[in-house]
């Protein structure tokens, strides 16, 4: 069996326009032969590309889509593992497939947020702060892996059913202010991927899931780029990509949409080089609008 026919492909929606989710499918399908499709949202988009089955799903908010992954997936997915894809998240280049990628339960790129262990304290760093520390003598390093565009095995899936003394718990809000009055979290705990690959992990790993080492992460997808992680690092062996600031914009021509414009582009570590990627690849970029 090829390691492809292991997969369903799958993105989960909870908007009405799926359009977006269902190119994202239909491109990375088409590099994966062998492989599933299932798109759940509430109302198929017209014209769904032959492979792609509709689950129809109720409308989520953020949080609710959060609550699906975590405790509903496994219940869509036919397969013994699950590649999560989005509008803003998609297979770059399959030729960069490695079945190493299998031996975890949970693949996802690491992103700006980590767990940082020293001998003197536990903390939650943000905004790629952590990367001082990546690699330092008496430092754990542990970056959140972002669920995006994430691999994940059955059992993962169905980690916090099978495993029902791993809880999920929503901390107080770190800030409630503004008008309209808004509740902030500063490490973003309520995301499905924060808490998979962050809170619970220590948990997940006494139940005996796996996760990717860092290494593993970096080369099966990227976020955005932090300066330790990522220096000397080769774009050109990413397997798969996602970030809200690239989506994809049309099939033919092939075309990435930046949200970042141009002029801004270099403001963002790596996002030049990245972006060159998929130029190689056959895309056209389109940049957002500069600022008046």
């Amino acid at each position: 069996m090829h390691a492809f026919e292991r997969i369903t492909l799958i993105s989960v929606t909870g908007l009405p326009d799926a359009r977006g989710a269902a190119r994202a499918l239909q491109h990375s399908l088409a590099q994966m032969p062998g492989s599933r499709a299932v798109l759940c949202c509430p109302q198929a988009p017209d014209g769904l590309a032959a492979g792609i089955r509709h689950v129809a799903v109720a409308p989520m908010n953020y949080h609710e889509y959060s609550w699906f992954m975590m405790f509903a997936l496994w219940r869509v997915v036919p397969t013994e593992f699950a590649l999560v894809v989005q509008d803003d998240g998609w297979v770059i280049n399959a030729a960069n497939w490695n079945d190493e990628f299998l031996d975890c339960d949970y693949v996802g790129a690491p992103i700006h947020l980590a767990r940082v262990v020293t001998p003197e304290a536990s903390y939650w760093s943000t905004r790629f702060e952590w990367s001082k520390d990546y690699g330092r003598p008496g430092c754990v390093v542990t970056p959140v892996q972002n669920g995006g565009f994430s691999l994940r095995s059955r059992r993962f899936m169905r980690a916090l059913i099978d495993h029902p003394h791993i809880r999920v718990e929503i901390p107080p809000p770190d800030t409630v202010e503004g008008n309209p009055l808004t509740m902030h979290w500063k490490h973003r705990p309520l995301l499905e991927d924060v808490q998979l690959s962050g809170v619970l992990r220590p948990a997940l790993e006494d139940a005996g899931l796996r996760f990717a080492s860092v290494d593993v992460a970096r080369r099966f997808s990227i976020e955005h780029a932090g300066p330790a992680i990522h220096h000397g690092w080769n774009a050109l062996q990413l397997f798969g990509h996602h970030a809200k600031v690239r989506r994809l914009a049309r099939l033919s021509p092939l075309t990435l949409r930046s949200e970042v414009p141009l002029s801004q582009l270099d403001q963002w570590y790596g996002e030049r080089e990245i972006l060159q990627v998929f130029e190689r690849l056959g895309y056209t970029i389109e940049f957002a609008p500069e600022p008046s």
